[in-house]
């Protein structure tokens, strides 16, 4: 059977209450200069987290290798900070079909790090490097209509906001579950970071 599965870092819960916060705010400043032109699906409280290492349809078989693997990446690991910071949009502002909060740039190299050993340690059981560089990004929501919006100026005034800073303990992988009304994300397992550090 396969399973939709992707590796995560969450973000500490006063992360994660500015960052709703700021959808709230940025949903009124797009539904005031783009009325009903622009739908966009916003990512809810509980799903909001950064991706690591997006698997999608992966054999149920192979979960064990996955989790023995992430948890030797993560033993000697000491637990970090990360500052999220900064508003941008996928593929560009002019073109935004996804819109995100950043990090700032030390917290971006930090994981972008720990990304690489992911990726080199998950290459060692089969499974395939992401050929795309790697943009740690947290997802705010997807637009949904065909407008094309140019964003530019509103992303100006967001530039350099910080949502605060997130202490990372530990690694998720976590089983995406596709519905109608959007996705749900089950934790399948936490790695603590700092078992054998």
């Amino acid at each position: 059977m396969m399973r939709r599965l992707f590796i995560a870092v969450d973000l500490s819960i006063n992360v994660v209450e500015r960052l709703v916060l700021f959808q709230d705010e940025l949903q009124g400043r797009l539904r005031g200069a783009f009325g009903d032109d622009l739908s966009v699906r916003w990512t809810e409280a509980e799903n909001i987290h950064l991706t690591l290492k997006f698997l999608g349809d992966t054999p149920g078989d192979l979960v064990s290798m996955l989790e023995s693997t992430v948890s030797r990446l993560a033993e000697p690991l000491f637990p970090f900070e990360v500052e999220c910071r900064g508003f941008g949009a996928f593929p560009r502002p002019d073109q935004p079909r996804i819109l995100w909060a950043g990090l700032d740039a030390k917290s971006a190299e930090v994981l972008g790090l720990l990304q690489q050993a992911l990726e080199r340690d998950l290459q060692e059981i089969g499974v395939a490097a992401d050929p795309r560089e790697f943009l740690p990004h947290i997802t705010l929501g997807r637009l949904k209509s065909r407008a094309n919006p140019d964003l530019g100026e509103i992303f100006g005034r967001y530039d350099e906001l910080s949502f605060g800073k997130s202490y990372i303990k530990d690694l998720v992988l976590y089983e995406s579950h596709l519905r109608h009304d959007g996705p749900r994300y089950e934790v399948l397992e936490r790695f603590a970071l700092g078992q054998h550090a």
